[in-house]
């Protein structure tokens, strides 16, 4: 079987650096491409924490990396995720 990022590259999809883990109830336990980090936002944060400055930046950076596919982007868009994961105390990371 093929390796994630390589699955996720066959897909059209773009591979983040590294699986953001996540620990929320009803959410999923983990994130490895743009386009799911697009679908969490759009599907698993609340419309009023969305809203939010820390949301609406990651989900630009997200967009852009899916659109320009520059690992510079996709970085950038990776932190911020993690950025706002971890300010909703939702950010899994190891100890």
């Amino acid at each position: 079987m093929a390796e994630p990022s390589k699955v996720a590259q066959l897909n059209g999809d773009i591979a983040l650096p590294a699986e953001v883990r996540v620990r929320a109830t009803g959410k999923p336990n983990a994130i490895a491409t743009v386009n799911r980090a697009l679908t969490f936002i759009d599907r698993h944060v609340h419309p009023d924490l969305a809203r939010l400055p820390r949301w609406t930046f990651a989900r630009a950076l997200l967009e852009e990396a899916a659109k320009t596919g520059k690992s510079r982007e996709v970085n950038a868009a990776f932190r911020q995720l993690k950025q706002a994961l971890s300010n909703e105390k939702w950010l899994d990371e190891p100890r």
